[in-house]
């Protein structure tokens, strides 16, 4: 028999890591994908229920237009209303600088009552892949092409310099502190 010990610390720590999940700036689109999915997972081999709620499954009918369900729809309302939690949850957790623009479209669009979002975490990642920015007018200089990352050059007669002068300040130091040590009879 295992260990239950920590059972409701190892819950909450679940919990956290699966909402907290997000893209990092050069993570690809595919490791990501596998990180949440590796959170989704562990959540659920603890008995963890995300995304479930009579309510979600109730809508999902409503949206279909089913009035009187048999058992199997509302099983696949309920199924269907999980999977569109963890597809937006996914969404939500992508790199906001690469699919900031479509985020906040898709956001705009839940404000107009469109639906946006896709339903599942493939067809999520289906979108993203095929995703590519439009820095319209509020370009900020930040393109494909400029990312925002600069880097300095230093030239050989500078870098000489540079090292000249850290060598003559580490031997002044050496002789001054050598002069210090001697003392006086």
């Amino acid at each position: 028999m295992e260990d239950d010990t920590h059972m409701g610390y190892n819950h909450v720590i679940a919990v956290s890591n699966y909402y907290r999940v997000q893209q990092e700036r050069f993570q690809s689109l595919q490791d990501y994908r596998d990180q949440f999915i590796t959170y989704r997972k562990v959540c659920e081999q603890l008995g963890i229920k995300i995304g479930e709620s009579e309510e979600g499954a109730a809508n999902m009918l409503k949206k279909e237009k089913i009035v009187n369900p048999t058992q199997q729809q509302k099983d696949d309302a309920a199924k269907n209303a999980v999977e569109e939690h963890h597809a937006i949850l996914f969404m939500l957790g992508t790199d906001k600088y690469k699919y900031g623009k479509l985020l906040e479209d898709m956001n705009n669009d839940v404000i107009l009552k469109k639906d946006p979002f896709p339903k599942t975490v493939a067809k999520a990642c289906h979108v993203l892949s095929k995703w590519r920015n439009s820095y319209g007018k509020s370009n900020n200089g930040k393109g494909d092409s400029n990312d925002g990352i600069a880097f300095a050059t230093v030239t050989n007669e500078k870098e000489a310099n540079k090292n000249e002068t850290r060598t003559k300040r580490r031997n002044e130091s050496r002789v001054s502190g050598c002069w210090e040590s001697i003392k006086e009879p």
